[in-house]
């Protein structure tokens, strides 16, 4: 479990590191800053899901902490290891749905890129059904206004569940 709960982690921290690159234009020389669609000053654009998505991340990082290192001896020091496969799974199911939740905000910035390059019709098949089924839930974000059950019912479309 501690291995697995690690590589998803790194998966979220890749994640996140896109979401970076494609919101900040000083490093992508091609978006608007944080995707931002509408009046610059205006709104906020994917802004505030990049700070949950980045705290989701670092929250990740400290629940990967491996669990095979908290040895404790135990039946009169006969037994060094207690099993901490139980914990190590709960903590990597955390792990594994903190990740949908990076991943979520990633498609959604990745429909505001889309969009912003108006490039829809040059999608493949599948990416564009993708596309059309989160953009019927996932609005536009020309103005600023609450994503949050955008982010649930998104993530609910591309993961089969709901967590936000």
């Amino acid at each position: 479990m501690d291995k697995l709960k690690i590589a998803i982690t790194k998966l979220s921290m890749l994640s996140e590191r896109q979401l970076n690159y494609l919101m900040n234009d000083k490093l992508n020389h091609k978006f608007p800053p944080f995707m931002n669609l509408g009046k610059l000053g205006f709104n906020f654009g994917m802004q505030g899901v990049q700070f949950t998505a980045t705290s989701t991340v670092a929250e990740n990082q400290t629940l990967s902490y491996p669990m095979y290192l908290h040895s404790i001896p135990n039946n009169n020091d006969n037994q060094d290891i207690v099993s901490m496969g139980c914990n190590a799974a709960q903590l990597t199911y955390k792990v594994i749905e903190n990740t949908f939740e990076v991943l979520t905000v990633q498609v959604m910035t990745l429909l505001q890129a889309v969009d912003y390059l108006n490039c829809q019709e040059r999608l493949g098949a599948f990416t564009f059904k993708i596309y059309q089924d989160i953009r019927a839930i996932f609005l536009n974000l020309l103005t600023t206004h609450p994503v949050m059950r955008m982010c649930s019912e998104s993530r609910l479309t591309l993961c089969g569940t709901s967590r936000w």
